[in-house]
C-alpha cells in the first residue's frame, strides 16, 4: 500500500467475463462502526455499498407509528426486515454487476438478522436459515467493539454490544465462515480494512 491510504482508487472493473463481484461484509454487533467503515470503503474503492436495512425499517416505523426506541420492534417485524435486506442487497448487486465492478460491500446481512431474533425473541422465521445457506458472500470483517459506544433510539447498550459481538463470532466459527478481525481505532481502522482486502483481493 501507499502511504496515502485514503486516496481514491479508480473504480475496479472487471474483464468481461461471467464472474460475480465479491461481496464484502461488514459483520458486528451496534455501535462497532460498521455503517461508517462501509461508506469509507466504498468510497475508496470507487464502488457501492448496501446500507443496514433493519435500521431503514426501524427509523420509518418510528416516525409515523410513533415509537420512541427499539421497543418499536417485535418478532413479528422480524420477517419483513429480512425479506428486505434480501431485496436490497439483490439491488446493490445487479448495479455493481451492471457497472462491472469487481466487489461491492453490504453493511450487515441476513446473519445478523438470525442471532438477533435469536437471542431477543428466542423465534426465528423458519426460512430464514435456508436463506442465509442460500447466500454466498466473498469475506467478512468482523468489528471488534472497542470503539466508543454511541447512544441512538436504536442501540440497547455497551453490555448488549459486547454480548452479540461474543454471539456473531461464534456464530462466524460454528459455520466455517472466512473472516477478518478488524480490530484498529479511528483512522487506522479504515487503513487496517483497506490492508486486509487488497491482500484476499
Amino acid at each position: 500500500m501507499k502511504d496515502n491510504q485514503f486516496t481514491q482508487k479508480s473504480t475496479i472493473i472487471n474483464p468481461i467475463t461471467n464472474e460475480e463481484p465479491k461481496s464484502i461484509v461488514l459483520f458486528g454487533a451496534e455501535s462497532s462502526g460498521k455503517s461508517t467503515l462501509t461508506k469509507e470503503l466504498a468510497n475508496y474503492y470507487n464502488v457501492f455499498s448496501n446500507p443496514e436495512f433493519s435500521r431503514l425499517y426501524l427509523d420509518t416505523k418510528m416516525k409515523y407509528a410513533n415509537y420512541e426506541d427499539t421497543n418499536a420492534l417485535t418478532f413479528d417485524d422480524v420477517e419483513p426486515i429480512a425479506i428486505g435486506q434480501i431485496c436490497s442487497e439483490n439491488s446493490t448487486k445487479e448495479l455493481a454487476i451492471s457497472h462491472n465492478h469487481s466487489f461491492y460491500f453490504l453493511d450487515t446481512n441476513l446473519l445478523t438478522t438470525y442471532i438477533y431474533s435469536r437471542f431477543i425473541y428466542k423465534n426465528v422465521p423458519f426460512w430464514l436459515e435456508k436463506a442465509i445457506q442460500n447466500q454466498n458472500y466473498s469475506h467478512y470483517l468482523l468489528l471488534k467493539p472497542n470503539t466508543k459506544w454511541e447512544f441512538d433510539k436504536q442501540r440497547a447498550s455497551d453490555e448488549g454490544r459486547q454480548f452479540f459481538y461474543k454471539k456473531m463470532k461464534e456464530e462466524l466459527e460454528k459455520r466455517n465462515i472466512n473472516y477478518s478481525e478488524i480490530t484498529e481505532l479511528n483512522e487506522k481502522r479504515l487503513q487496517e480494512a483497506i490492508k486486509r482486502i487488497d491482500f484476499l483481493f
